[in-house]
């Protein structure tokens, strides 16, 4: 027996903050979540699978394009002209709604409902198979699914797919269809294909219980490689492969300011360094310049202000598959000083500050937008943030002119 897994392939994700981008890095930007979804359904024919999971969010919303439609009744028609049944669930991004199947999918594609449900197969060589598994009928099921999925039933295999969170992760995720690992293992079934997470784990191996991850990254959160499993019976144990699909890098360069550097020579060493990275797939890159404290203002200005940025994208334009999105300007923490704020004062109130309680009750419902709980997550992001406003505005002459005017 052979089957994918996959997760999360999110068609018509919008790519929040790159927009701006040139059409033709847009354009390589927004086919990719296509891309990667072509590679995988390209390698379940070329690897004659029994069949294909996918376990929530192949859409990136409820109200999907026309266009995200017949770009998936086509591919799961390719599987079908093969006979490749597909086995879907919907989680929070496109749970199940009156705009679910605008156009209708194809026979050999069946979507589970809102409650836990068995699917049982027999495979071409008599291999008996049951899928169990279910779909999200809201955005937000915070119940436990898997306490009403079935015992394991007398087939030759067993698979669970659940599009949920362990109920140990500590994040805004864990509120969705939260499950335990004792749980899982309780049932033993001999594979639980999971979703809804993006970062590709295995959090046991036999029986395997996997998150694939996304099959394409969408923004810096969702940096490396990318794909699916590739799942192998080998006698009665199934062997997962993981296979990349993804067709875009998000990658983090460093960069180390120099005592006095000027705009120029920054500029001109970070676009060596972009020169240098290996570019068989694009590349979309957020620089961070570490040590900015050693920079004059006027350059830590040209950095805020988005000059930087914009002399190395007009650079790039055209004449590379590299793409920089974004210019994170970073403290160095050991030498990281302030003159009118108490150094201890400030660790002590970061401490206090910057704490996901604190976080989350700012951000309120917004939390229940998936891309803003994924930013608010970086919270070393937001740390940076305001150090660097602190180091600009707060050194030693700007901070005695003010308590003197005060």
């Amino acid at each position: 027996m052979k089957f994918i897994h996959a997760a999360d392939i999110h068609l018509d994700s919008p790519f929040q903050g790159l927009r701006k981008a040139p059409d033709q890095i847009w354009q390589e930007i927004h086919k990719s979540t296509y891309d990667a979804f072509k590679n995988m359904v390209s390698t379940a024919i070329e690897e004659n699978v029994d069949f294909v999971l996918i376990v929530g969010d192949v859409y990136d919303r409820v109200q999907h394009s026309i266009q995200a439609d017949l770009f998936l009744n086509e591919q799961f028609e390719r599987l079908n002209k093969k006979q490749i049944p597909v086995y879907l669930s919907y989680g929070n991004h496109d749970y199940l709604n009156e705009n679910t199947e605008i156009i209708h999918y194809p026979d050999n594609v069946y979507v589970f409902p809102a409650q836990p449900e068995a699917k049982k197969l027999t495979l071409h060589d008599g291999t008996t198979v049951t899928i169990v598994g279910f779909s999200y009928d809201k955005q937000a099921v915070k119940e436990d699914m898997v306490a009403k999925f079935p015992a394991r039933t007398q087939t030759d295999f067993e698979i669970g797919t659940v599009h949920g969170s362990m109920d140990s992760l500590n994040a805004p995720e864990a509120n969705y269809a939260p499950f335990s690992k004792n749980e899982l293992l309780k049932f033993h079934y001999d594979y639980w294909a999971l979703g809804h997470i993006h970062k590709r784990q295995v959090l046991n191996e036999n029986p395997a219980i996997i998150y694939p991850g996304n099959l394409q990254g969408r923004h810096k959160n969702e940096a490396g490689t990318k794909g699916f499993y590739l799942v192998s019976s080998e006698g009665h144990e199934l062997k997962p492969k993981f296979v990349e699909a993804s067709v875009v890098d998000w990658q983090t360069m460093i960069t180390k300011a120099k005592e006095g550097e000027s705009f120029d020579h920054l500029g001109a060493t970070i676009f060596h360094q972009i020169e240098e990275l290996s570019s068989n797939k694009p590349k979309f890159i957020n620089i961070k310049i570490e040590n900015i404290q050693v920079l004059a203002n006027s350059v830590l200005t040209r950095i805020e202000d988005d000059s930087l940025l914009e002399v190395i994208q007009q650079k790039l334009l055209g004449k590379s598959k590299t793409w920089v999105y974004e210019i994170t300007p970073i403290p160095n923490q050991e030498a990281f000083q302030l003159n009118a704020i108490d150094k201890e004062f400030w660790k002590t109130s970061q401490k206090r500050v910057f704490t996901e309680d604190n976080v989350n009750q700012l951000a309120g419902s917004l939390l229940n937008q998936p891309f803003i709980a994924e930013a608010l997550q970086q919270d070393d992001q937001l740390q940076d943030s305001v150090e660097t406003l602190l180091l600009k505005n707060g050194g030693p002459e700007e901070q005695n002119d003010e308590n003197t005017e005060d």
